[in-house]
């Protein structure tokens, strides 16, 4: 992949994440992103990644970094678990909290890959209002609640972005 870089005109280096920052001078990276990357790593090795992404960032430059949705059950069971590399789930609150405290003044969410509406739990459609009787109703509200509530849990989005500036 490097030497595809290369060959494209990009700069491009294989080292390790925590290497490669600590041999740039401070206040010089115009942005740093990680794909799939930080549910990767231990607890400690991401801490002090994002704390030397900090301080190697710009003012004013983006950090991204995009991962599993574990909070999306469906990514989670389908996705993460799947993949026996992964060392830590990571809630968005928890990796949007690590990138605040870390000293980023800005961190926002951003939601990717929907599940589809086909993979998600259906509601119940009542189609005459007048040949349903009240205890039908009821039972359509409370189903159709369930439904909307357990695809707000299973059925969100598959993976998810926090994008913060320095």
């Amino acid at each position: 992949m490097v030497e595809t870089c290369r060959s494209r005109g990009l700069t491009a280096e294989r080292a390790d994440a925590l290497s490669f920052l600590a041999a740039q001078p401070d206040a010089s990276l115009g942005g740093l992103i990680a794909i799939q990357v930080v549910e990767h790593l231990d607890a400690q090795y991401l801490m002090r990644l994002t704390e030397s992404a900090y301080h190697k960032l710009k003012p004013g430059a983006t950090l991204v970094f995009e991962t599993v949705n574990t909070a999306c059950w469906a990514a989670f069971f389908d996705s993460y678990i799947r993949d026996f590399t992964h060392v830590h789930p990571l809630h968005p609150d928890t990796l949007r909290y690590l990138v605040q405290a870390s000293g980023f003044s800005s961190a926002d969410l951003r939601f990717l890959s929907p599940i589809a509406d086909h993979d998600k739990l259906p509601v119940v459609k009542i189609l005459d209002e007048r040949d349903v009787n009240p205890t039908v109703r009821e039972l359509v509200e409370a189903v159709n609640g369930h439904a909307s509530r357990l695809n707000s849990q299973l059925f969100t989005y598959r993976d998810y972005a926090v994008i913060a500036k320095r």
